[in-house]
């Protein structure tokens, strides 16, 4: 098991994937929470008064994105690789398709396709728990609950980014919380109409 999570590691590194696969989980948790946010203030203003519709929604949106994501992003990143491997192997002369390069672009794939679906499907699930306590709570608490949870996984990825370009933390936080807001703000202005 040892040497398998070794090897596991050295195609992470060989492969460069714990950078993409970084970069994907905060813009997808990122789309995910935004859109689970304007799913909450939709269903608010259609006058949705069964917190099991919200849920529902809110869970096939994520399981639709994780889909989406996972297949997507594994199709897209094995073609990538796919095309650097031909390349070295005309650089180099000779088949590649077994090697150690060959594996670790694979292994790649697939690690950047799982964080890529789990991401915003994770993203989403969060934003939908509060209306697992309605009748406990109100809808209309459930819905400022959620949109709290929003703007603090916001906040979080803001957190994230900072320590990766060493920036101020508070600063980037505050930065993805604004666009949170302003997602609220337009998407409750369009959901009146």
């Amino acid at each position: 098991m040892r040497k398998r999570i070794e090897r596991f590691r050295e195609y992470l590194e060989v492969s460069n994937a714990q950078e993409i696969a970084r970069r994907l989980f905060v813009m997808n948790a990122f789309d995910g929470t935004l859109t689970i946010m304007g799913v909450v203030i939709g269903a608010h203003f259609s006058g949705v008064v069964n917190p099991h519709v919200v849920i529902t929604a809110g869970i096939a949106g994520s399981v639709a994105m994780g889909i989406s994501g996972i297949s997507g992003a594994y199709l897209a990143e094995r073609a990538e690789r796919r095309r650097d491997l031909k390349k070295l192997e005309m650089a180099m002369l000779q088949n590649m398709g077994n090697s150690h390069y060959a594996r670790a672009s694979e292994f790649a794939s697939v690690v950047v396709a799982v964080v890529d679906g789990i991401s915003p499907a994770l993203a989403a699930a969060i934003l939908v728990t509060p209306y697992f306590f309605v009748p406990a709570i109100s809808m209309q608490m459930a819905l400022y609950g959620s949109l709290l949870l929003g703007l603090v996984v916001l906040f979080t990825l803001g957190i994230f980014l900072a320590r990766i370009s060493d920036e101020r933390e508070i600063s980037s936080g505050i930065q993805m919380i604004i666009v949170g807001i302003f997602t609220i703000i337009i998407v409750g202005i369009l959901s009146r109409y």
